[in-house]
């Protein structure tokens, strides 16, 4: 188990639409950086039992969550509880990075 982790030596893992940086997976938790690529979205999806939060590092998006839709920019935290539909576009010119933290509740209870 590292306990140090050093995001710029690590390798992204491409999807479709953005790169993604696995910064720590455990059973219950997960961090990730994504960077969403410009012009590009993250589908609207939802996760049935982890709750799941971003912190926004760069860039300006926008954020479906439900029904609505919520202007993304630093600094910003987002609470996604389980079963939510969620999703992230990003419109502008420049990559859209945050901080994806996974928590499965379920693997708590033991």
């Amino acid at each position: 188990m590292d306990l140090i982790v050093d995001a710029n030596t690590l390798e992204a893992v491409a999807r479709e639409h953005s790169d993604n940086k696995h910064l720590l997976r455990r059973e219950s938790l997960k961090i990730g950086l994504i960077s969403v690529r410009p012009n590009e979205a993250l589908p609207v999806h939802s996760h049935p039992k982890e709750e799941q939060f971003y912190y926004v590092l760069e860039g300006e998006g926008v954020l479906r969550l439900g029904e609505n839709e919520h202007p993304l920019r630093p600094g910003l935290a987002v609470s996604i509880p389980p079963g939510i539909a969620h999703g992230v576009r990003n419109p502008g010119p420049r990559a859209l990075r945050f901080l994806d933290i996974f928590i499965d509740w379920s693997a708590q209870a033991g």
